[in-house]
């Protein structure tokens, strides 16, 4: 490692120091960066550009490092010290962390910051933003408490760098418990799944044709994640074993692992998703890339364009329309209110326990449960579909036990 850099591990996340000395006094200032290859030589490159500044006598900490204590020890000012404002704070947190986050969860914050934070807060000076003003506008919020928890975590990230820095004496967020601030009837989400009955999902599977069937299908019968589906590759499949391997997902078109390390499974695959995969082979399992393409574009779904093949099939049919990924729901469901363990069914989601599947399907698994050992045969995914030609049955080899 280069002399003045070094790579610092922190509680959550490592972090690359570095340090060079200034009229004198020696500096000491940190990346917002894991201390990979790549950034490491990044650094070095800043910190000769910093010297070579020191040298020519052209280095302005502020231009550098502008939430730093250390621009008002040098009288450069600071676009992000005690005179600043809440959005110059904010935006200046956005475009550090773009570099340390996933896509999808930077574009959550981005949102957050552009959308919310800097409108509601950013005419404010950092000082000035107290734990009284920020519990006034929490309370006049109708939203749950995990959504206003992910709609602070941006500010609440970009006043924990202030403080590091010296600029606030505390972090007024710190101060608040929201389970207290916000109204009793937005503390939890009334939000329930709103799977589809076979008598819904089958007319509208068998209206689609092609590759947009395929991919619906096979989602309604494994109830993969949105993110897996568009992921799947050929290679993961087994059609002699009736299994799909599950290990990787596509967000924001980068590909990346699973949401959790329970994610990573293997699914037996029910007869109409077997049926869905022999019917897609002859359209993407030659090129040995992704299970599922776009038949639009040729490119990979993305779940926009998911979401509108699906508005349209509901549309064009006069059906009722629920968003897509109730395929996932209505895999679950109705394998609960068959009796299935849902234990099992946890495993098959990618669940790690059984807590999420009693917490969203609690009344399909009461319905399951009330059948007891007399439970009739299972159906669901058992048979095949109309409109697409009929496949070997894997029951023997075990793969179509659900």
């Amino acid at each position: 490692m280069s002399q003045g850099i070094t790579v610092l591990k922190r509680k959550r996340k490592e972090v690359i120091r570095i340090a060079f000395s200034f009229q004198g006094v020696q500096c000491r200032e940190t990346l917002d960066l894991p201390g990979t290859r790549e950034n490491l030589r990044y650094a070095e490159r800043l910190r000769g550009e910093i010297l070579r500044k020191i040298e020519h006598g052209t280095f302005r900490y502020n231009d550098y490092f502008p939430s730093s204590a250390k621009c008002r020890v040098f009288g450069h000012g600071s676009a992000k010290g005690k005179d600043s404002t809440i959005k110059q704070l904010l935006e200046g947190y956005r475009e550090r962390s773009k570099a340390s986050l996933q896509p999808s969860t930077w574009r959550g914050y981005r949102m957050a910051i552009d959308n919310i934070l800097i409108p509601q807060f950013g005419h404010l000076q950092v000082q000035a933003l107290s734990t009284g003003t920020l519990r006034e506008w929490i309370a006049l919020q109708k939203v749950t408490r995990k959504r206003m928890s992910n709609l602070l975590l941006p500010l609440r990230n970009a006043l924990s760098e202030a403080l590091a820095d010296e600029v606030i004496d505390f972090n007024p967020l710190d101060r608040l418990k929201l389970s207290r601030i916000l109204p009793r009837d937005t503390l939890h989400t009334d939000y329930e799944p709103q799977p589809y009955s076979v008598e819904e999902l089958v007319p509208l599977l068998v209206s689609m044709t092609g590759a947009e069937r395929a991919a619906f299908q096979f989602w309604a019968y494994t109830g993969v994640r949105t993110s897996e589906l568009i992921a799947l590759t050929w290679a993961d499949i087994d059609l002699q074993a009736g299994t799909v391997r599950v290990h990787r997902a596509v967000v924001e078109g980068e590909e990346k692992g699973t949401k959790t390390r329970a994610g990573v499974r293997t699914i037996p695959l029910l007869l109409a998703a077997r049926q869905a995969l022999e019917d897609q082979r002859q359209r993407t399992e030659k090129a040995g890339g992704r299970v599922f393409m776009n038949p639009r574009n040729d490119k990979e779904w993305t779940d926009q364009s998911l979401l509108r093949l699906w508005q349209r099939t509901c549309k064009k049919a006069m059906a009722s329309y629920r968003n897509p990924y109730q395929m996932r729901h209505t895999f679950a469901s109705q394998l609960l209110s068959q009796g299935e363990n849902p234990a099992y069914i946890a495993k098959l989601l990618g669940h790690k326990t059984t807590e999420m599947v009693i917490r969203n399907y609690g009344r399909w698994v009461e319905q399951g449960a009330t059948l007891g050992f007399d439970r009739p045969q299972v159906k669901y995914g058992r048979e095949h579909l109309p409109g697409l030609p009929e496949v070997g049955d894997a029951s023997d080899s075990g793969a179509n036990r659900v």
